[in-house]
């Protein structure tokens, strides 16, 4: 029987185990996993990101470890939301290649992963896993409107997992101390990227409070990081205030000539109300954009992490 020559290169795999929607579809995902990696690794290591998530998760990767599989679990001090957490995860890597699963769910081809890594060995520095039955709205429009507004060579799109070189890893990490929104930095990092898409039959995507919470607030911070769209809806509103104030002139002048004796009363608050209503947003916006900069420049640690269990 031919021994299947495995490949040479070590390979990290970074997880986020509070996507799993539960302790049996994380389970099943790590057996998956790691039986994967075994196979065709000769070397390889599964650091697990425990960020606020129940005590049954560790407890389930603990027993996965004990087959002598190479497990690492970072428990982050209290909940930091997918980004930063993933991006200590990354920083104790070690390996030639990353895969990070921002999903925990097994629900692409068993071959899907040697094909992005396939691919990742083909000059590509950064290989995505597109699920292509995704159809959550929010995402579409966010990255309709990302896409839009953005200058990058590379669209963003939801995706499962991906890979990167750690020559990928050394630029991003030389480009910016803070990364607000990795697949943002990713795509603006002038390295080369491609996407390789399958369709799933479910999800198995789990979602808290906390997630949606982090995960809007993480929009709107790199909709105004990354594009251009916060100056364009001030732009706007200016433009649609100075038309308005215009017509008003134009309307007032009319009056004046054609001697109307009217109160006014209605026609000025009407137009004070939407004047100071453009302003105030636009002072949000401003305000918005000096908050983002205040964090990035002084306020935001990279992540906080109480242990790293070796395993």
């Amino acid at each position: 029987m031919e021994t299947k020559i495995k490949e040479k290169n070590f390979i990290s795999a970074v997880l986020y185990m509070n996507s799993a929607a539960s302790v049996d579809i994380l389970d099943a995902f790590v057996s998956n996993l790691i039986g994967l990696l075994n196979e065709n690794f000769a070397h390889f290591e599964i650091i697990c990101v425990d960020d606020d998530t129940p005590e049954a998760y560790s407890d389930m990767i603990r027993q996965k470890a004990v087959s002598g599989s190479p497990i690492t679990i970072l428990h982050m001090s209290h909940y930091q939301g997918i980004e930063i957490a993933m991006n200590a995860g990354r920083d104790l890597a070690i390996g030639d290649f990353i895969i990070e699963f921002d999903e925990c769910t097994w629900n692409f081809p068993d071959d899907m992963i040697m094909k992005v890594y396939e691919r990742c060995l083909q000059d590509v520095d950064i290989v995505s896993c597109s699920d292509t039955a995704k159809k959550h709205l929010t995402s579409k429009l966010f990255y309709l409107i990302f896409n839009h507004f953005s200058d990058f060579k590379y669209d963003l799109h939801s995706d499962n997992f991906r890979i990167l070189s750690r020559r990928s890893i050394n630029r991003i990490q030389s480009l910016n101390r803070t990364v607000p929104y990795r697949k943002a930095l990713y795509a603006n990092s002038g390295l080369t990227m491609d996407t390789l898409s399958y369709t799933s039959d479910n999800s198995g995507y789990s979602s808290g409070r906390k997630a949606r919470k982090t995960r809007k607030a993480l929009a709107v911070d790199s909709l105004l990081l990354f594009t251009n769209v916060g100056y364009k809806c001030s732009l706007s509103l200016s433009l649609l205030m100075v038309m308005i104030m215009i017509l008003c002139a134009i309307y007032t002048i009319v009056i004046y000539i054609n001697h109307i004796a009217i109160e006014g009363w209605t026609t000025t608050m009407l137009f004070l109300s939407f004047a100071f209503f453009g302003l105030f947003t636009i002072l949000t916006i401003v305000i918005k954009y000096l908050s983002l900069l205040l964090n990035l420049s002084f306020k935001r640690n990279r992540y906080l992490y109480s242990s790293v269990e070796k395993l």
